[in-house]
């Protein structure tokens, strides 16, 4: 399961989707995904309704700069299987992987700004 960052226009009560270029999107694992949210202090796995983007940038602002100087550790992958159970496998994720999402997140909110996109949502 993935978790993607959408960007939308708001016209009156109605959301539309904000055409962008293929290259400007964002999907994550939901653990990761999780993970880039917690950065963000944001604890809703999915956005109820899309947040405003000027409030959405102001939190990568911040946690972006937070973390300057800074890299997420390391974590090793793993496997967790029980006899009669689907096997799980968790692949980890490199140093400073969260500051790299976070920037490619910061990206895809300017792009959307440039495109006219007036909120951010995810899930």
């Amino acid at each position: 399961m993935s978790i993607s960052f959408l960007l939308y226009n708001q016209d009156s009560a109605n959301f539309r989707l904000t055409p962008l270029p293929d290259d400007a999107q964002l999907s994550l694992s939901n653990d990761n995904a999780f993970a880039v949210l917690e950065a963000l202090g944001i604890e809703e796995p999915c956005s109820s309704s899309p947040w405003p983007i000027a409030c959405f940038r102001s939190l990568l602002t911040v946690a972006r700069r937070k973390r300057l100087g800074h890299s997420s550790p390391a974590s090793p992958s793993a496997e967790h299987h029980e006899p009669g159970r689907m096997t799980l496998i968790d692949c980890g994720r490199a140093e400073g992987y969260i500051e790299r999402r976070l920037k490619d997140l910061s990206d895809l909110v300017n792009t959307g700004l440039e495109a006219g996109a007036t909120h951010v949502a995810w899930g």
